[in-house]
């Protein structure tokens, strides 16, 4: 699993990327529990494609979508 943590409005958070072999799960926690509703996710052939096809990493992607949603409010 690998963790990426960050603050906002003086709170820790961290983003937890899980992956179950098919699919890659990003969900943002704080205090050990969701922060909000929202789980992103791709097939790890969507990654692997991204990665080839347009040299975009689908994973990092993701994570910044979750912070962002963060960032923005959203529940």
């Amino acid at each position: 699993m690998q963790v990426e943590k960050f603050v906002h409005d003086g709170k820790q958070f961290e983003i937890r990327v899980i992956s179950d072999g098919e699919s890659v799960y990003v969900k943002v926690f704080h205090d050990n529990r969701p922060a909000n509703r929202f789980r992103y996710s791709a097939t790890i052939e969507l990654v692997q494609d991204m990665n080839q096809i347009t040299g975009i990493d689908a994973v990092k992607h993701l994570i910044e979508i979750a912070k962002k949603d963060v960032q923005d409010g959203l529940k």
